[in-house]
């Protein structure tokens, strides 16, 4: 069976310029990934047109906190009304990056995410949920004690649920109670020097979401996402993945990771200290080492690009995941990026869809 692929877009361009660049990459991948940046276009928007145009489709990711999980349980439903046969929503939810964090009090953001997942889930199943059986939501969001909430209509194709996240509670609670998890290479202990200590398990916590997996449980959906920056111009393919990089590296959050899977963390310093000086993305960006380039991200033509997706590919495929997409941020010009992945990049690493474009 051919493995699932998608490609996930940011919703930072035009609303029709995303709809047509979903339509054009939907005819090599079966899942168009969106994500979901609240001050940016609006994911379940763009879903609905995505769907309605003929695409699979999914969010990559979106969150609990600052949302109402009864709205997006019904924005989903709503979707899923849209989808061609042999197409499918994908439900991707995390506990919210540095936006979200910006925005928002975050009270037990991971007891959130789960909350989430359970309360969807019966939604969907038609039954009348007791909003009381979730407190972390209920106090965020003011659910009137004794509250029940249904659906007034029949779900007929369920969403998925996928959960995204580092942490090991996360992890948890991706196998305790999702359908499956998503892992995006550009997380330290989720990249090529996460799978070259040859303790990728123990690193990525990918050990800790199968050991959650309850024994009655299907089993859990491994999603790899390939972070890409991919141009016809090197540099400009580069330069753009040396933007993302910062933006992740410059979280001292993440830097115990970095240091375990052994990349350049006097390197992140310099970036986050650009940061604090004002030197906005553009400053912090310059300051990135290739190794911290290279290790999160694949940039540059699509010659440099299709070894090293294979490469990685492969590497987690060895691990046990057996669905991928092409993450963010692309490339420099999403347009031509995706033209780039329809043609000469996707056909090549997966050439099974090379009739497909």
């Amino acid at each position: 069976m051919t493995a699932r692929l998608g490609v996930q877009v940011t919703p930072w361009s035009g609303s029709r310029e995303l709809v047509s660049l979903g339509v054009r990459l939907s005819s090599v991948v079966d899942t168009v990934w969106v994500q979901d940046q609240m001050l940016a276009r609006n994911v379940y928007g763009l879903l609905a047109a995505l769907a309605h145009a003929g695409c699979g489709v999914g969010t990559n990711v979106t969150y609990p906190v600052g949302r109402n999980p009864i709205e997006m349980a019904s924005a989903a439903a709503t979707i899923s009304e849209l989808l061609p046969e042999g197409r499918e929503l994908a439900v991707g939810i995390g506990t919210g990056g540095a936006l979200v964090n910006s925005l928002f009090q975050k009270d037990k953001p991971v007891s959130a995410v789960r909350e989430a997942l359970q309360l969807m889930r019966a939604l969907w199943s038609g039954a009348r949920v007791e909003l009381d059986q979730f407190p972390v939501l209920g106090r965020a969001l003011s659910y009137k004690p004794g509250a029940v909430a249904q659906l007034t209509y029949p779900v007929e194709r369920p969403p998925g649920l996928v959960v995204a996240g580092v942490g090991p509670r996360i992890l948890a609670v991706a196998g305790g109670y999702a359908d499956g998890l998503i892992s995006p290479s550009n997380m330290p202990t989720l990249s090529r020097a996460a799978f070259r200590t040859g303790r990728f398990a123990e690193v990525s916590g990918l050990a800790t979401a199968l050991a959650a997996r309850p024994a009655d449980a299907g089993d859990l959906r491994l999603i790899f996402g390939i972070n890409t920056s991919v141009s016809a111009d090197r540099r400009a393919a580069r330069d753009q993945a040396r933007r993302q990089v910062a933006l992740v590296v410059g979280n001292p959050r993440l830097w115990p990771d970095l240091e375990r899977v052994g990349m350049d963390l006097a390197s992140a310093e310099s970036v986050k200290q650009a940061f604090d000086d004002g030197e906005g993305v553009a400053g912090a960006a310059a300051r990135c080492s290739d190794d911290l380039v290279d290790g999160l991200v694949i940039a540059g033509t699509p010659d440099d690009c299709v070894p090293a997706i294979a490469e990685l590919r492969d590497l987690a495929a060895a691990e046990g995941y057996t669905e991928f997409y092409i993450g963010g941020p692309l490339g420099p010009d999403p347009v031509e990026a995706a033209e780039l992945l329809v043609t000469r990049v996707i056909p090549k690493v997966w050439p099974e869809r090379a009739g497909l474009a």
